[in-house]
């Protein structure tokens, strides 16, 4: 009888963040830093989902994908993560920024 694996495993596994839906929240922007890929934002915070008040945006991709820039300082945004991502800490991986259009 042989002992050898029937089932080959196959590369067909998807990654959490491919399939995780997107949640959104909104902020005002108080500061930006196309240096370090990272901005800071005040969170509206309705739901109280997240432990900070105040929390600094980490880009995941190029900056050149976010639609930002400092004129936008003062201003309110929304910033979209992955619902897989933690809320409690004072930093937040998000991978999409735009200016808020009521």
């Amino acid at each position: 009888m042989s002992t050898e694996n029937k089932n080959p495993s196959t590369n067909t596994e998807i990654s959490p963040m491919s399939d995780a839906h997107l949640l959104s929240e909104t902020g005002t922007l108080l500061e930006y830093h196309p240096d370090k890929n990272e901005a800071i934002v005040q969170v509206d915070n309705s739901d109280k989902r997240f432990l900070y008040d105040k929390i600094t945006l980490i880009f995941t991709g190029p900056t050149s994908q976010y639609k930002i820039d400092s004129s936008m300082v003062g201003e309110k945004i929304k910033f979209s993560y992955f619902n897989s991502t933690p809320t409690d800490k004072p930093t937040l991986d998000i991978c999409l920024i735009e200016k808020f259009e009521k």
